[in-house]
């Protein structure tokens, strides 16, 4: 008996825990700054795997303060049927160093802010349920807007990680893949 109520409970919670990375994973899940990554759950298959890319347009390469620019992250793998994506915007050096670098504007229901759980100063931009469904088998893409600091304090970097999924409601058969760019002050 002692060992028939915990499995049990696991069997029935299971469901539900998956369901959950459908809405978006949790925070802190990029890998940057000694960030776990979605790997941590997702880890059948190698990270960056061949087969399937993880792109990021629109992070310029030198950016000017206060202006906004438009981010589009895309995750394409054959037998991907979901995706999902979380990034964050940080600081890269000097006294603000790992901190929240600008700001993020939603452009639709597709992506959803998220505080960080371990720096009050951090917000990641994720996908939400409906934005996990690929409009197109193989592809899923996210067009978010960063508005950079006010004052270019500094290089900034950006951590991104993707999720190409099969949407068999489990962590299993999924692939992920990391990707990190910087930008610098004009």
């Amino acid at each position: 008996m002692r060992i028939l109520v915990p499995t049990v409970f696991f069997l029935l919670s299971w469901p539900l825990a998956s369901t959950a990375y459908k809405e978006g994973p949790f925070p802190n899940m990029t890998g940057g700054f000694g960030d776990k990554t979605c790997h941590s759950c997702h880890f059948d298959n190698p990270v960056n795997a061949p087969g399937g890319m993880l792109t990021v347009t629109g992070v310029p390469s030198t950016y000017a303060a206060a202006e906004t620019y438009s981010i589009t992250v895309a995750i394409a793998r054959d037998g991907l049927t979901r995706g999902g994506f979380e990034i964050v915007a940080r600081f890269a050096s000097g006294r603000e160093k790992s901190r929240q670098a600008g700001a993020w504007r939603l452009r639709d229901q597709r992506v959803k802010l998220i505080p960080s759980q371990i720096d009050a100063s951090l917000t990641f931009v994720q996908h939400t349920l409906v934005g996990s469904r690929a409009a197109t088998p193989g592809l899923n893409t996210w067009t978010i807007d960063w508005m950079a600091p006010a004052t270019a304090a500094g290089p900034i970097q950006f951590n991104v990680a993707g999720n190409a999924s099969n949407d068999d409601d489990s962590a299993l058969g999924d692939f992920i893949y990391l990707k990190t760019l910087r930008s610098r002050p004009h």
